[in-house]
């Protein structure tokens, strides 16, 4: 009965917070939203997001392990350079140009373990273990860069939620895993492991696309700044 009750709150959670990464590419439909390259960029990067989780979803589990699953999972090595790319659109000057290296350095690691070791479970694991420590750190810098100042436009004011979400999601991937890591990677804990993953994904998403709808709410005209990132 417990294990009944177990799957069904992993089915409801997890269909749910891939749904929810379909919102903030949603609401580019705004007109505004999409006047906004930071915004775009997010956008396509939630909706990559719920794309490669799609065979968790109820309707689509035949798709399970099927060769278009397995291809998706290939995402890995886009997602800590999206991540970087939506830094990257949101700041400027010297900060762009260390995040526009960044990516460039980190793409140009993933080609050469690529091509040492192929693309296999190591390789993955090094690739999602040295990007989530990047993009954590980005999004601790870019907090700190937002508190150190006094005024603030509307771009801004929505950023912080971004930061705060990808901080959130990033940060409780990494706990995730040395929780499974500690605790071994049996069915139970693995199917634990995978239920938080899916309540941080949802948080995160939630955060982000409060942080676009306040930045929808504003009537004024953006900002010099976020004209700069557009």
């Amino acid at each position: 009965m417990k294990t009944g009750m177990n799957s069904v709150l992993y089915m409801i959670v997890s269909n749910i917070a891939i749904l929810s990464c379909l919102v903030p590419f949603l609401m580019l439909l705004s007109r505004k939203m999409r006047q906004v390259t930071t915004f775009r960029v997010l956008g396509v990067f939630w909706l990559l997001n719920g794309l490669i989780h799609f065979s968790d979803i109820y309707f689509f589990l035949s798709f399970k392990d099927s060769k278009l699953d397995q291809l998706l999972n290939y995402y890995t090595l886009l997602d800590t350079p999206l991540a970087l790319l939506i830094f990257a659109c949101a700041s400027w000057g010297r900060h762009r140009r260390t995040l526009l290296l960044s990516i460039f350095l980190f793409a140009v690691l993933e080609v050469v373990i690529i091509g040492w070791k192929g693309y296999e479970t190591v390789s993955g694991f090094i690739f999602t273990g040295f990007g989530v420590f990047v993009v954590i750190v980005y999004s601790i810098i870019a907090l700190v860069q937002y508190m150190r100042k006094m005024e603030y436009t509307s771009f801004e004011n929505s950023m912080i939620f971004i930061y705060v979400a990808m901080l959130f999601a990033y940060g409780s991937f990494l706990i995730i895993s040395l929780f499974l890591h500690i605790r071994g990677n049996t069915p139970g804990n693995s199917r634990d492991s995978y239920l938080l993953y899916y309540i941080s994904m949802l948080i995160s998403a939630v955060i982000t696309s409060l942080g676009l709808w306040s930045y929808g709410l504003r009537r004024h005209p953006r900002m010099a700044h976020s004209s700069s990132s557009s």
